[in-house]
């Protein structure tokens, strides 16, 4: 064997090793990325109820809720009933509740001062970080004889509602989830509306 063809061979070994080394680098990285983003992911869930066991009263509440592991970025949310969508809570109170939502919003009119404990309260469901176990009620409603047509249209209606839900992890993976226990992972979140 020729010192020539010794060193070709050599040389073609160290480029082998060189080549495994960095697959091997490669695989190792990449496992690590993928465990990291598995420690951080956030699951969003949409949960709905009509009573507060700890206080003994119909409370009728939407609630948006984090099960995962990680914060979540809550970007948008979108209003789905019966085959329409909302981009707003207001706009799906409008369109499933009209009349009683009408009357509702005219007795608080008229008896603001007194409205306190029967008032429907609302917040923020895009927009806001959701901690790990946080839930956010984005909407709460005490039943009372002043809202009562309201509360029992919104607890009927409460079962034809969905909500799609995109978020983002604080490494910037987004998610859109639509029914329990249906994540897609999405490249980003549309601008909230």
């Amino acid at each position: 064997m020729t010192g020539e063809r010794l060193n070709f061979i050599v040389a073609l070994c160290a480029i082998m090793i060189s080549g495994a080394s960095f697959y091997a680098t490669f695989l190792q990285a990449n496992s690590a990325e993928q465990q990291v983003k598995a420690m951080t992911w956030p699951l969003i869930e949409f949960a709905h109820g009509n009573y507060d066991v700890e206080a003994r009263e119909e409370d009728l509440t939407l609630t948006l809720r984090n099960a995962g592991v990680g914060p979540a970025i809550v970007k948008s949310v979108e209003f789905k009933h019966r085959k329409q969508s909302y981009a707003s809570l207001n706009q799906f109170l409008n369109a499933c509740c009209g009349e009683a939502y009408e009357q509702y919003a005219e007795n608080v009119k008229q008896n603001q001062f007194n409205a306190a404990k029967w008032t429907l309260t609302t917040s923020p469901s895009s927009g806001i970080i959701l901690p790990v176990n946080g839930e956010v009620d984005f909407l709460s409603m005490l039943k009372n004889e002043n809202n009562n047509a309201l509360w029992q249209k919104i607890n009927e209606e409460r079962w034809n509602l969905d909500l799609e839900v995109c978020y983002c992890s604080l490494l910037e993976n987004c998610y859109v989830t639509d029914k329990p226990g249906q994540v897609m992972e999405v490249p980003a979140c549309p601008a909230d509306p």
